[in-house]
């Protein structure tokens, strides 16, 4: 197995898994907010909300213009306010009006990071792989920290944590120095218009609401998983290895695109993954046992970490430059916050089942969009 330019690609996603560490620690950074900086559950959510919502604008935008940008710049003084903001956070955190200024800015400058390092992998060859790398990281991270986070919590408290944060941010700004310094191709410098008439084609938007409604789909799910294993007599204890196992059977899943890169092309994978997770959620349905809230836990963590790099390589193969992948993330985004929102209507009476086929009709409208992206895509060459 041969991963062409493997330090850049292992620059771009540290980088990336750093600007993302807020979501990828989410659970645990609300619990330290709560329980070591004295705020409300409701004011530690929306200080988190805040900070995504800034990062999915900041990120429309940069796709309007990424052709224009010179990346490497951007992500340099962007991590150098990060810095700043994630300093200012851990000084402030506690104080909501301050605190939530911080994360504002926080949110805008890693969001501008995120897209200028996942920007980055479309410009060379191999990406398929570079993605993969991404997400493999990106899991790993979020385990770790899921874990240590909760244990040293009383150790590190919100201002250790958020001083973390920055110091992370630090070490992204120094290797901010290998994203590309490129502003622009030839073609895109002579055509102002280039980043629009590209996310407008039918390739770009049905793919990038596919992403969209993907990321609804998870989101959805994960929302009430660990509710509905409470529903059905399962342990506090058996719900966390559960949960735990899930999220390191992603690694594999996100590992297999670096293995096998796109022998098999983007959209065959894209079906075996999200097949996998509609039979997971099948299984959820009808689970009564330990056994099959294990199973159909792990077949939703394996498919949503093995589909990611896919989904970002189809987006890559739109445009080179990286705005398709960059207007995707940003909607992937609101996808996210979106998830939630419609599973907690559907969930009324706690009805779970309900949330499942929930994302099971989202997978299925997500599987059509991308197949007709993918046939529009093909068209185009």
């Amino acid at each position: 197995m041969h991963v062409p330019h493997l330090r850049h690609f292992t620059v771009f996603s540290i980088i990336g898994t750093v600007s993302l560490m807020p979501l990828l620690v989410l659970p645990a950074m609300v619990g330290v907010l709560v329980d070591n900086a004295g705020m409300s559950e409701s004011s530690a959510g929306w200080s988190a909300s805040i900070h995504f919502l800034a990062s999915a604008i900041v990120g429309l935008l940069m796709a309007l213009r990424v052709h224009h940008v010179n990346l490497r710049q951007v992500a340099t003084y962007a991590l150098a306010f990060a810095v700043l903001a994630d300093l200012a956070s851990a000084l402030t955190a506690g104080e909501t009006t301050a605190f939530f200024a911080a994360r504002l800015i926080a949110g805008f400058m890693l969001g501008a990071t995120y897209v200028a390092s996942v920007s980055s992998f479309a410009r060379f060859d191999g990406y398929e792989r570079g993605f993969g790398l991404f997400v493999t990281l990106q899991f790993i991270i979020s385990g770790l920290g899921l874990y240590v986070v909760p244990v040293y919590a009383d150790e590190l408290g919100a201002t250790g944590l958020f001083g973390l944060f920055a110091a992370l941010d630090g070490l992204a700004l120094l290797l901010a120095r290998f994203l590309p310094s490129e502003n622009a191709s030839r073609e895109a410098r002579g055509d102002a218009g280039s980043e629009l008439k590209i996310l407008l084609t039918a390739s770009a938007f049905f793919a990038i609401i596919g992403f969209a409604l993907f990321e609804a789909a998870n989101n959805a799910q994960f929302t009430y998983i660990e509710r509905f294993g409470v529903a059905i007599d399962v342990s506090d204890k058996q719900i966390g290895v559960a949960l735990l196992i899930a999220s390191l059977i992603g690694i594999p899943g996100a590992f297999s695109i670096v293995i096998f890169g796109q022998r098999f092309g983007t959209l065959g994978p894209l079906v075996f993954g999200m097949a996998i997770a509609i039979a997971g959620l099948l299984v959820l349905i009808n689970a009564e046992s330990y056994g099959a809230y294990l199973f159909g836990s792990c077949c939703m963590g394996f498919s949503w970490a093995f589909c990611l790099p896919f989904i970002q390589s189809l987006l890559a193969t739109i445009d080179r430059k990286g705005s398709a992948i960059a207007a995707g993330t940003s909607f992937s985004t609101f996808g996210s916050a979106l998830g939630p929102g419609i599973a907690a209507i559907v969930v009324a009476g706690g009805n779970y089942a309900n949330v499942f086929m929930l994302s099971i009709g989202l997978f299925v409208i997500t599987l059509a969009l991308f197949t007709y992206a993918n046939k529009k895509r093909l068209s185009r060459i």
